[in-house]
């Protein structure tokens, strides 16, 4: 409450003599009547008298000195009988300091300026409280049509008039401000959680401040609960997962679990087995909605399509598509074929078919191996086609591909089939092998293939 505020306030009919500084905050409303007023003082009050210090002989000069020294706001004289005397010698004496001097009439008592006052403040004091419970209630409706941190931190973002966000476990929920203050969450297991605003709390107001700090237990409670469900349907998942594997579960028990996790008993879905990543690299990598579990040393993923991205870390091995009720099959598949990747120490993924092909035997071998079996049979075709610029590779390369017919083979390669012909009988030349044997095609086929 400001100065002006109280002595213009129409329900008290004060009449100002002075106007001093009317901008100077109201700290309180005090009433004194002894003759030296400045030591009960500390600043920024509103001192009522009825000028009871005169009897001691004090005068109007000494007293407003004393009220105007200790820095008070203002000064007011109240009347206590119709023919009083009007206080010409305090008013002279607050304009010569220059301190707001008002009289009380008669009809004015000094309780109802009190009253004035504290009514003003109470006002003051209860913003910042109900300000708390409007967010309180807007966190608790944002909660009510959806549950999740997302719900408060769009909230906070609203009344802070800018993004924030909420980092938890390396991921992080929504808009990231930049750039970002980190203030930490307390709760059981949330000491990796952390709020990130677009400003330091300290340099925030103090309604921004309380905003934040009304969101931060609803932001906890909301972490506790998704990780408590979370937790919950990983144990679930696993019984299920175990189940499946096993061979020996109840098919219509297994099909309703799978539907509780978000599976249609008619869905089409594949497994993925993965090991070398975390649970929050897999996350990312697949489909949003895909069952995902963790499990001793891999993780199982049941999803509508495999993953759109190539991990360049860590191995996935991906099983048939097909019904739900053959997911038993596709684990079974994308482990083996994970198993392979893993044999071989090069990350990536690797599918059931491709683990299906007899020409997968090469890759499980040691690549130093591979590369001097596929010269061993190819060197002499390489060397001919770098010194004479043939393409001797490439003939044989399109022949095989196309089974070994002669005629869509030169169509292929846009020349004559006697060309062809000699181009071939020099490859069979050079490598020693027959393209009329089928184990001679077999092996120029796989030195192909390593050559590739």
């Amino acid at each position: 409450m400001l100065v002006e505020e109280l002595v213009r306030d129409p329900d008290l009919d004060l009449a100002v003599e002075v106007e001093g500084n009317l901008g100077l905050p109201v700290r309180w409303v005090h009433i004194i009547e002894v003759s030296d007023p400045g030591r009960f003082l500390r600043g920024g009050e509103v001192v009522l008298t009825a000028g009871v210090w005169r009897s001691s002989g004090t005068t109007a000069a000494h007293f407003v000195e004393e009220i105007a020294g200790a820095g008070a706001a203002a000064l007011g004289y109240g009347l206590v009988s119709p023919d009083e005397p009007w206080p010409e010698d305090v008013v002279a004496a607050a304009a010569e300091r220059g301190l707001t001097c008002f009289v009380a009439p008669v009809s004015t008592p000094f309780v109802a300026i009190v009253e004035a006052f504290v009514a003003s403040k109470r006002t003051e004091w209860e913003a910042p409280l109900r300000r708390q419970l409007d967010h309180h209630a807007a966190m608790v409706s944002a909660l009510r049509a959806e549950r999740g941190a997302g719900s408060v931190l769009r909230v906070l973002g609203r009344l802070l008039g800018r993004p924030v966000a909420l980092r938890s476990q390396g991921v992080v929920h929504g808009s990231e401000p930049d750039p970002s203050y980190e203030v930490p969450l307390i709760g059981a297991g949330l000491a990796d959680a952390s709020l990130l605003l677009p400003e330091a709390m300290a340099q925030l107001d103090v309604g921004l401040q309380a905003a934040v700090s009304t969101a931060m237990p609803f932001l906890a409670l909301e972490l506790e609960r998704e990780r408590a469900i979370r937790a919950t349907e990983q144990r679930y998942a696993l019984e299920v997962l175990d189940w499946i594997e096993s061979g020996g579960g109840d098919q219509a028990a297994i099909t309703h679990r799978l539907e509780l996790l978000g599976i249609p008993q008619r869905a089409e879905v594949a497994a993925l087995v993965v090991r070398g990543l975390g649970l929050r690299d897999v996350e990312a990598l697949v489909e949003p909605g895909s069952l995902v579990v963790e499990r001793p040393g891999e993780i199982v993923v049941v999803a509508a399509r495999p993953p759109a991205v190539v991990p360049t870390e860590g191995y996935v091995g991906l099983g048939q598509h097909g019904p739900a009720d053959e997911l038993r099959v596709s684990i079974l598949q994308a482990r083996k074929a994970v198993e392979a990747l893993e044999s071989r120490g090069q990350p990536g993924w690797l599918s059931h078919d491709q683990l299906a092909s007899p020409t997968l035997l090469l890759d499980l071998q040691d690549p130093a191996l591979l590369r001097a079996t596929g010269e061993a049979v190819l060197g002499r075709l390489i060397a001919a086609d770098g010194e004479r610029g043939t393409d001797l590779i490439g003939t044989l390369t399109a022949f095989l591909d196309h089974g070994g017919r002669w005629q869509e083979t030169a169509d292929e390669l846009h020349v004559h089939i006697n060309t062809l012909r000699h181009r071939l009988k020099r490859v069979e030349e050079l490598t020693g092998r027959s393209l009329a044997s089928t184990a001679d095609r077999v092996d120029l086929f796989l030195a192909l293939r390593l050559h590739r």
